[in-house]
């Protein structure tokens, strides 16, 4: 009969460790989205920051990567944007952020997130590659 128990209990313990392996495999990415000669990186299960402030205002980095400069700071950085970030055609280096509305290049955004070295986190490798960036990645999401 002991023996029976255990079987039962390990039957749901591996059901659970087998599925939130499963889980665990699917979040934790970035998209790099080339859109003409311009790069938007976009979230995919990555964003886990909660730094209650990430101001600046939209800019391009000197490798085409669609960022955020620092109003604090003054630096540019590469930007993990929200999934559903996209790029609105025709319209010069404008995005369209998913529940915020249309940027363009220059306009403030005001969001939460983070600062995330590159060297720290594998899953900025290509950002950093694509990106021809060494330091930190802002991460930024809204609402």
């Amino acid at each position: 009969m002991l023996i029976q128990r255990r079987s039962r209990i390990v039957g749901p313990l591996t059901v659970c460790v087998v599925a939130a392996a499963a889980l665990a495999g699917c979040s934790g990415g970035v998209t790099l989205n080339d859109v003409g000669d311009v790069v938007l990186v976009t979230d995919a299960g990555f964003l886990t920051g909660d730094d209650p402030s990430i101001q600046g205002t939209v800019a391009v980095t000197d490798a085409r990567c669609i960022g955020i400069t620092d109003t604090t700071q003054g630096a540019t950085y590469p930007t993990v944007w929200p999934r559903g970030t996209s790029l609105v055609d025709g319209a010069g280096i404008t995005i369209a952020i998913s529940g915020v509305g249309v940027r363009r290049l220059g306009d403030q955004v005001d969001g939460a997130g983070g600062y995330y070295g590159v060297g720290k986190r594998p899953v900025l490798d290509e950002v950093a590659d694509r990106c021809a960036w060494e330091g930190e990645v802002i991460g930024v999401r809204f609402g």
